[in-house]
Order: C-alpha cells, then sequence, then structure tokens
C-alpha cells in the first residue's frame, strides 16, 4: 500500500469541491474558469481542488470527430496552464478533460500539483452516454491512487462510483481520499444521495463528488457536490447553486480503518476482518 509521510497535525488537510457550470468545446474559458476557482480554494487555505469531470473540454459531444476538435493532450497549453497555477499557489487539483494520446481518445482527469503531474486516471468504466460514447477504454487499468505531499489521493471518474470493486481498490491501494470528478444528470439523484455515503463509509475513506450545475447538450446536470467523512457523514454539501465547499479532514481516521465503540467488548476492524479468499470478483 502507498502511504505518505506525514505526521501529527500534518496528517490534516483541507480539501475542496468545486460546482460550476462548463461550456461545451469552449476550452480556453473552461480553464480561465478552472484556474479562478483553484485560485479561491488556495485563498480558503485549501491543498486539494476537486473540479467536475471533464472540466477543462466539457462532455456532451454526439460524435468522434467533436471529441477529436476538443481533446487536449498533457503536455498542452491547457494542462500547462493548471500546472502554472498550482505551482503559484502550491495547491493539488484534480481536472478532467478528454485527452488525446497516441491517436485515441480517453476521459481523463489529472491530478496536478505544485511539483508537477502526479497521476493522471483514465475512465475505465464507459457509459452509453455523452462524449463517452466515442471514447476509448485504457488497454491498461490500474488502480490510480497516488502519493502526494498531501495523502494518498484517488481517483475515479462518474459513472464508476457504480462499480464498488473499484473504489474498494483504491483503498486497498492506500488511497485516504477518493476524489470523483462526475457529470452526474438529474437522472441520477440516488448517486448523490445514497451512493458517495456507503462508498465513503464502506471502505472508511474521505469522498469528495464535484459535480457540474448547469444544462448543456439536452442535459440537466444534478449538483449535488459534497465532501463525505469515513463514517459516512456529509460534511459539506451543495443543492444546485454554483459554488465552492470545503473541510477539514484527518488522514488518520482514514487510515485506520477501526471503529470502537466500546474497547474490548465491541470493535469492528472492517479491513483486517476481510476474508478475501471468500470472495470472487
Amino acid at each position: 500500500m502507498l502511504h505518505a509521510t506525514k505526521n501529527g497535525d500534518e496528517r490534516k488537510v483541507r480539501i475542496a469541491a468545486i460546482q460550476c457550470a462548463v461550456s461545451e468545446g469552449q476550452t480556453a474559458a473552461n480553464v480561465a474558469a478552472a484556474a479562478d476557482w483553484i485560485a479561491k480554494a488556495a485563498d480558503q487555505d485549501c491543498q486539494l481542488a476537486v473540479l467536475p469531470e471533464c472540466s477543462l473540454t466539457g462532455y456532451g459531444f454526439d460524435s468522434r470527430a467533436a471529441l477529436e476538435r476538443v481533446a487536449i493532450r498533457l503536455d498542452g497549453p491547457e494542462v500547462q496552464a493548471i500546472l502554472a497555477i498550482c505551482a503559484a499557489r502550491q495547491i493539488h487539483a484534480i481536472v478532467g478533460f478528454f485527452e488525446a494520446r497516441d491517436g485515441k481518445i480517453f476521459n481523463s482527469a489529472a491530478l496536478i500539483g505544485p511539483k508537477g503531474i502526479a497521476g493522471v486516471h483514465r475512465k475505465a468504466h464507459l457509459p452509453y452516454l455523452g462524449g463517452d460514447r466515442y471514447a476509448d477504454r485504457p488497454e491498461e487499468v490500474s488502480a490510480s491512487a497516488f502519493a502526494t505531499e498531501i495523502g494518498v489521493i484517488g481517483i475515479s471518474i462518474c459513472y464508476e462510483i457504480r462499480f464498488p470493486e473499484a473504489m474498494r481498490t483504491l483503498v486497498l491501494n492506500g488511497a485516504e481520499i477518493i476524489a470523483l470528478p462526475t457529470n452526474w444528470p438529474v437522472q441520477s439523484s440516488i448517486l448523490a444521495d445514497h451512493f458517495t455515503r456507503v462508498r465513503a463509509a464502506e471502505n472508511m475513506v474521505y469522498f469528495v463528488a464535484a459535480n457540474r450545475n448547469d444544462s448543456a447538450a439536452g442535459t440537466d446536470y444534478l449538483g449535488h457536490s459534497q465532501i463525505v467523512d469515513p463514517k459516512g457523514v456529509v460534511m459539506a454539501h451543495l443543492t444546485g447553486e454554483t459554488g465552492l465547499i470545503a473541510a477539514d479532514v484527518d488522514l488518520e481516521i482514514a487510515r485506520s480503518k477501526k471503529i470502537v465503540f466500546e474497547e474490548g467488548r465491541f470493535e469492528l476492524n472492517l479491513f483486517a476482518d476481510r476474508r478475501p479468499e471468500a470472495y470472487r470478483l
């Protein structure tokens, strides 16, 4: 398992979820807006800011050709702009975009920190919806849990919240925070109302969901971005409004995986009590 090397108060991290509109295909405007939101998160002393799925490119596209027109490269100017703001403000951010790579296009989310790109998650579970209908599925899939100076951050994207195996694998690989950049439409309210709490509680991990709150390409987006603690309790939440929510989290809680109701009499150790040999996944 990966673990960041932190001690004492340094294990406490302030994290943010950003809920905003995204302009389909308007990458320059989206990048400028993302940089502004990241700066606002830094102004609130946040060390991690999570933006919605495809926040740099938009999501609602109806052809492969449309994806090809908007897809950006990791070494392109759009990502360079996010690298610059993260370095200048000493903050980590997770931004999403359709990524052009080796002749393919992926729905990706990059974890960018003050020192550069800490990791990239490429969406492996693709619904028949929006630009995902024309995106490529990555051939090589590994747990996207990335060790950083602030902790181990796992990333999944939107639809992947429906796959508990994906969440559990992130945590088995050390994730203390799971970030979910998402584009939940209004039809997906069950995910915001229930799945976020369950994924946090069953894995004893902090869970951050950042969603859009606008309407575009015939889709109304739900909003309901939130930060959930390892017991499944919502720490901060938005409904339909544009904004930034933040919460102070203690990553030692996410690492312990133990609940003690009464010492020596009523204790739960969620990961030590697992029986992997009994599971077929």
